[in-house]
This record gives C-alpha cells, sequence and structure tokens, in this order.
C-alpha cells in the first residue's frame, strides 16, 4: 500500500467512533502537524497553509463536545470535509503510477462513503454538502474511469499542484466506514474479523461426522458375536434341523433338544470337543451347509408355534 500511494493513506478504513476521536482531537487543535503543509480547495483555487494555521483555525468550528453528540452520519460528512479533504502537501515520487493503481484499488473497496459538494455560490443556489454511505467501490470507480483520470494515465501530470487539483477531486472525497468486529483485508475489502484464517488442508482438516456430539451422546456400536451358539432362539431350530439331516448323533440331539437350546448347544460343544465334527472321517461344518442346501433335512422339525 505504500508502495503506492506514499504517505496518502486515502484507502485507509476507519470506524466512526475513531472518526469521533479524530474531529474531536481536531476540535481541540491537536490533530495537524503544526511542521506540515496541507493542501485544499477554496473558491476552485488550491490553497497550501501548514498545520499550525489549521490547528488555529480549527476551534472555530464545532466543539469536542458537539462531536460526541452528532449521529454516524454527520461525523462521516465532518470527517471527510474537516479532515480527508486536507492533506499532507507532499511529494509523490510516481504520480501517474498513483493514478492507475488508484481505480484497481477503489474496485475491490466496499462500505465507501462519498463527500459532495452542492449548489454554485449563489444566493439562489447555496454551496451544500452531500454525503451518500454504504457505497460499492467498483460502481464509483466506474464513474471515475469516464473523468479526468484517463487522461492523467495516458500523459502525466503538468505539475504537483494539478495532481493535488485531481486527487481533492475524485481521491479525498471518498471514505471507507468499518464496523465495530471488522478489519480491512489487503485487497483494501473490509470484512468481518476472522475471515481470513488459516486454509483447511488435508492436514488440518477435521470431518464434523466424524466428531462426536456432546450433547447428543452416540449409542455404543454393537459387536459383532462370531459365536455359532450365541443366536436368537428361532435359529436354535435351524441349527437342530442341520444337525439332524446329517444323520450322525441324531437321537443325542433330539434327546438333548427336548431339553431347551442350551442344552443342544453344549451337546453340540461336547461332539465338537470329541471330533465329531472336525475330524477326517466326519463332515465339517462347512459340508453340513452344503448338503443342506443341496438336499433338505429328511427329518422335519416343527418350530414352537410361539415363535
Amino acid at each position: 500500500m505504500d508502495e503506492e500511494f506514499g504517505p496518502l493513506d486515502w484507502y485507509r478504513a476507519k470506524t466512526v467512533e475513531e472518526m469521533r476521536s479524530d474531529l474531536v482531537t481536531m476540535a481541540q487543535g491537536d490533530y495537524f502537524d503544526d511542521e506540515q503543509e496541507y493542501a485544499f480547495m477554496s473558491g476552485g483555487k488550491l490553497v497550501i497553509r501548514t498545520g499550525a494555521d489549521l490547528n488555529d483555525q480549527a476551534p472555530e468550528g464545532p466543539g469536542p463536545e458537539e462531536y460526541q453528540m452528532m449521529s454516524d452520519e454527520e461525523i462521516v460528512g465532518e470527517y471527510i470535509f474537516k479532515i480527508k479533504m486536507y492533506p499532507a502537501f507532499v511529494d509523490i515520487a510516481d504520480q501517474e503510477g498513483f493514478a492507475k493503481a488508484f481505480l484497481p484499488a477503489l474496485d475491490n473497496m466496499n462500505n465507501v462513503a462519498q463527500f459532495f459538494r452542492t449548489g454554485t455560490g449563489t444566493r439562489e443556489n447555496p454551496i451544500g454538502r452531500e454525503i451518500q454511505l454504504d457505497g460499492n467501490g467498483m460502481e464509483i470507480a466506474s464513474e471515475i474511469q469516464t473523468g479526468a483520470i484517463s487522461d492523467y494515465i495516458k500523459t502525466g501530470f503538468k505539475s504537483k499542484e494539478e495532481f493535488y487539483k485531481w486527487y481533492l477531486s475524485d481521491v479525498a472525497n471518498l471514505q471507507v466506514v468499518m464496523q465495530p468486529g471488522q478489519t480491512q483485508a489487503e485487497d483494501f475489502s473490509v470484512v468481518d474479523e476472522g475471515f481470513y484464517e488459516e486454509p483447511t488442508t488435508s492436514e488440518n482438516f477435521v470431518d464434523p461426522m466424524t466428531t462426536p456430539n456432546t450433547k447428543i451422546p452416540r449409542r455404543p456400536q454393537p459387536k459383532a458375536d462370531s459365536s455359532l451358539f450365541k443366536q436368537p432362539g428361532k435359529d436354535y431350530y435351524k441349527l437342530l434341523k442341520m444337525v439332524t439331516a446329517v444323520g450322525k448323533g441324531t437321537a443325542e440331539f433330539l434327546t438333548s433338544a427336548a431339553k431347551g437350546p442350551a442344552t443342544v448347544a453344549k451337546k453340540a460343544a461336547e461332539n465338537i470337543k470329541e471330533g465329531i465334527e472336525t475330524s477326517k472321517e466326519g463332515p465339517s461344518l462347512l459340508d453340513i451347509v452344503r448338503r443342506l442346501t443341496e438336499n433338505p433335512g429328511t427329518m422335519k422339525i416343527e418350530e414352537d408355534s410361539n415363535e
């Protein structure tokens, strides 16, 4: 910013209260640098005065108490009229570069207040002031672009005085206004604080769907039970049908079946331990399932009517 515009910080956004504070300081005669020269327009002519002169004139206007009582719109208007329109009269190393950088910067701005002088100074049309708030920098830039700035960019400024006449006409009457909790970004736009936070990357991304909500505790996920015999009672009859269809140990399983699922489960476990189902001669569990699929069992076991 300093490289493009030097000491003329026309682009700097301020809150209404910051402007109010500056106006109170000015009303007390302490705002301008006594040794610095300042430029302003009076009667269509460029006038140069020292800061000491401006500080001496300040008490002629509203006092600190009056500024404290003014509305936000009045404060913005007074700030532009009494402070922004009195820029320091300094040397600009690249005047044409300043003009070239001005429109792109303004194009990015929002919440731009614009100050206008009205009237011709006659009795019928006295000189007045008008302030427009919440302006769009892009629209303002498009209007200014049709003015003298295009010629200055092409041919340059003839003198320092000509540059300041243009500056006081098209630049100094603009002020970016911030609200509390806002900040000005590097591209001159006004955004909410925290708008430009650390960008999300694959390293710091947190999936909100995998983050438990402490206000709504999640039900624990059930663990899969691989035990063959920890099945619902209805599956018990399917197990019994599978075992009896093989033809081995049928009587023993029927006897245990009469005593319920727990007993048949115990009996099946004993048989497995003894090698009935895992021995080389006996069928494996996979063989049992295959046999039931290809050739349903010969013994039909009725399910409990209560199931």
